[in-house]
């Protein structure tokens, strides 16, 4: 059995989960949050990378121990587990992540050019041709490997680096005070942020995909898969914190010169001009391009894989068409209202992929206890949806939402943490309780 793949093999694996894991998300809030942080900028960015890299890491790895994505989600129930897939599939897929990320080029470097009474139009046409691409280059799964790891990817962090080093060599500005929750909750602010990335979501997705690709380069045994797939998460991680300080870095140093700009889009505009003149939105677009497109590929291949599974009339690359065509559908609704409509369903289903990640992490020592699974898991979909029809809504529930308000945390959207954590000893206690008697 084949347990080694060559190096330049196992690089360009690693690139191409970073490539799917780096997208829209990930380019725009980096650096809007350094503007935000200011002087607090590293210490938000630690958190920041928290939920943005270790999570998506430790479920990488969860993934890998646990089989398959299957595995895991039934361990809560059949039922609540393909729900949870398909939500996954839906928020990370034509719902919110594939059309922001297919927004990104065309906000930066298209539209400031085009007549707003014709937005529109540009937009239509742009999404058709951008996801006509996706669509190539998804149906050709053979060449997926070299084509987003071995030259879009090195491409990319290439320009990144340019930019990066502009910014040191000829620097914007001073790093403002910090602003809003920076000021006051650097630590949860930055740790929220990251989960606008979607990357944890998206893990328990990816980590299907380089298992496959590992196998498909010859590699048979099961504890080589295992190990193999961890070290790309962790190279292809690596690299992500590189980005994002680099990123928030930028954004910090502007925070002065841009004090203006609102959003994460329109701040790297500002710096690449600065930086480069006009040149620099050629390169802002083409680095926003890059990016995009080989997370939106990953994202439409890996949906197309599994409901394909589950519907022999309708194949693959029917499948990357339906994909490819909602996210189209939703793409020309424009970049702020797809950013607004997610924020409340990633305060609910992040805690429940966070519980799940944990659980499998420590499965050895729980066995796969349904008790522990499901009252923890569903707890954190409870409390997820309280707190998110709450704090984004305002809708409140009578009674349930005064009492969870008043959990610790709770005002910085973390407030399932106390909870979960004391449902895990009750639920725990109780396994090793059962166990004794049962051993008895």
């Amino acid at each position: 059995m084949q347990k080694h793949i060559s190096k330049m093999q196992f690089f360009a694996v690693s690139l191409m989960l970073f490539s799917m894991f780096f997208g829209a998300g990930n380019f725009i809030f980096p650096p809007m949050l350094g503007k935000e942080a200011g002087t607090n900028v590293y210490e938000a960015t630690m958190f920041f990378c928290l939920t943005g890299v270790i999570l998506p890491i430790l479920g990488i790895a969860a993934i890998s121990l646990s089989k398959s994505m299957d595995e895991l989600v039934n361990r809560a129930g059949v039922i609540f587990g393909m729900t949870f897939t398909i939500l996954i599939y839906i928020t990370i897929g034509p719902a919110f992540a594939i059309p922001r990320a297919a927004n990104m080029p065309f906000e930066v470097s298209l539209a400031p050019f085009i007549d707003p009474n014709n937005k529109f139009l540009w937009l239509c046409f742009y999404s058709f041709i951008y996801f006509g691409i996706n669509y190539i280059i998804c149906v050709n799964k053979s060449t997926m490997i070299d084509t987003l790891g071995k030259y879009l990817t090195p491409i990319m962090l290439i320009l990144l680096v340019l930019l990066f080093l502009a910014g040191v060599i000829n620097p914007i500005g001073d790093f403002n005070a910090p602003t809003g929750e920076y000021a006051t909750h650097p630590v949860s602010k930055g740790f929220l942020e990251g989960y606008q990335t979607m990357d944890a979501l998206a893990s328990l997705i990816f980590a299907t995909v380089i298992i496959n690709s590992m196998r498909s380069l010859g590699v048979k045994n099961e504890k080589a898969i295992f190990s193999l797939t961890i070290k790309s998460g962790i190279l292809a991680g690596a690299i992500l914190a590189c980005v994002y300080m680099m990123l928030g870095f930028l954004g910090a140093s502007s925070s002065t010169k841009f004090m203006e700009v609102t959003n994460g889009a329109a701040l790297l505009s500002n710096i690449t001009d600065y930086l480069f003149g006009n040149f620099g939105r050629i390169v802002l677009g083409a680095i926003f391009l890059l990016a995009c497109l080989t997370t939106t590929v990953g994202l439409i291949s890996s949906a197309s894989d599994f409901f394909s599974k589950f519907t022999p009339k309708i194949k693959y690359s029917a499948w990357c068409i339906i994909w490819s065509f909602l996210s189209f559908c939703v793409a020309t609704i424009g970049l702020d209202s797809i950013i607004k409509y997610s924020i409340p369903v990633l305060y609910i289903i992040y805690p429940i992929t966070i519980m799940y990640i944990i659980l499998s992490l420590i499965n050895g020592i729980i066995q796969s206890s349904s008790l522990i699974y499901r009252s923890c898991i569903y707890l954190a979909a409870f409390l997820g949806i309280i707190n998110s029809l709450d704090t984004t809504c305002d809708i409140q529930i009578k009674y349930i939402t005064y009492i969870i308000s008043r959990l610790p945390f709770y005002e910085q959207n973390l407030g399932w943490i106390v909870p979960e954590a004391v449902c895990f000893i009750i639920t725990y206690a109780i396994f090793l309780i059962r166990k004794k008697n049962i051993e008895v």
